[in-house]
C-alpha cells in the first residue's frame, strides 16, 4: 500500500511540475503578443500623415482623474507540503468523507476563475514621460481550490476523492503605481507601468465562506502585491481611452489555518491576479 501511495506521490508532483512550466510558457508568451502588437501600432501610427492632434492640452495638466472596469482573473500560487501526502487523518471531523474509515492528503492545485473589477484613476504627473497613479478599486472574483485525497475503507481497494473548495473575494484595492510613458505619436500613445498594491479582502472570513469550507480553510484578510503591465492610450475629442494588462504576484502567505486536512498540505498561498481594463480619462 505505501508503494503505491509513493508511487502516485511522484507522479502526482511531476503532472504539478508540467502543470506550471506550461502556465508560466502561457504568460510568457501572453506578454510577447501583447509587447510586439503594441510596437507594431506605434510604428503605424508613426507613419501616418496629417494626424488631427485631440486633446493637445490634456498631457499639460500637473494632475487629471478618471475611471475604469476591468476583467479580472483571480487565482493562487501554490506550494505544497510534501511531508503531508499520506498522513492519516480521521474523517469524522470532515463532512466530506461519509463512510470512510481514514483518509490521506494526495495533493491540490489552484484553477483560475474570473471576475470583474471597477475602480477610479488619480495621475500626477512627474514629468512629461511619467506619472504616479493612485487607482484605488474594488474587485469581485473567486478562486478554487481543487484537492486529491486518498478515501480508506478497510476490506476495499483505496479511491481517489476530488473535492473542490470554492473561496469567494471581495477586495478594495489601493495600488501606487508608476507609469512610463512613450512619446506621444499622433493621438497614440504606449505605456509599461509598475507598482505595489494594498490589498483588503472583506469576505475572506465572510459567513458564506466559513458555511462552504467548514471553519478548515481561512484566509488572512490583508495583502502586498507587486503589479506589472503593459497599455496604451488613445485620444478622442474629448476623453483618453485606454486598453491596459497587468499582471499582479502577492508577497503574503494568505494560509490562516491548520492543524487539519485542507491547510497542512499546504505549504504557501500566495495570490495571483491578471487583469485586462479599460480606462477613461
Amino acid at each position: 500500500m505505501q508503494q503505491f501511495i509513493a508511487g502516485k506521490n511522484k507522479l502526482y508532483l511531476h503532472s504539478l511540475s508540467i502543470k506550471t512550466k506550461i502556465q508560466l510558457l502561457k504568460i510568457k508568451h501572453i506578454f510577447i503578443v501583447c509587447i510586439v502588437s503594441l510596437l507594431l501600432l506605434s510604428s503605424s501610427v508613426i507613419q501616418a500623415q496629417q494626424v488631427k492632434l485631440r486633446l493637445q492640452e490634456h498631457d499639460h495638466h500637473p494632475y487629471h482623474f478618471g475611471f475604469f472596469v476591468a476583467i479580472n482573473q483571480m487565482d493562487f500560487s501554490i506550494k505544497t507540503n510534501e511531508q503531508f501526502i499520506g498522513i492519516t487523518y480521521d474523517p469524522s471531523e470532515y463532512t466530506d468523507f461519509v463512510g470512510a474509515d481514514f483518509v490521506q492528503f494526495y495533493g491540490v492545485n489552484s484553477q483560475p476563475s474570473k471576475g470583474f473589477t471597477v475602480g477610479i484613476i488619480g495621475n500626477l504627473k512627474i514629468t512629461p514621460n511619467l506619472d504616479l497613479r493612485f487607482v484605488p478599486s474594488l474587485s469581485f472574483g473567486e478562486r478554487i481550490l481543487n484537492y486529491s485525497i486518498y478515501k480508506f475503507i478497510i476490506g476495499e481497494n483505496p479511491s481517489l476523492v476530488n473535492i473542490t473548495k470554492q473561496i469567494i473575494s471581495t477586495n478594495v484595492d489601493l495600488p501606487f503605481i508608476i507609469k512610463y510613458k512613450s512619446k506621444r505619436a499622433g493621438n497614440f500613445r504606449a505605456y509599461v507601468l509598475s507598482g505595489v498594491k494594498f490589498t483588503i479582502d472583506m469576505a475572506a472570513n465572510s459567513d458564506k465562506n466559513r458555511q462552504q469550507n467548514e471553519d478548515f480553510l481561512r484566509l488572512k484578510s490583508s495583502d502586498i502585491a507587486f503589479e506589472a503591465g503593459v497599455g496604451f492610450d488613445y485620444y478622442f475629442d474629448f476623453f483618453k481611452f485606454g486598453v491596459e494588462m497587468k499582471m499582479g504576484y502577492g508577497i503574503n502567505n494568505l494560509l490562516d489555518t491548520e492543524g487539519n486536512i485542507y491547510a497542512d498540505g499546504v505549504k504557501s498561498l500566495h495570490s495571483k491576479t491578471f487583469q485586462l481594463s479599460l480606462t477613461f480619462e
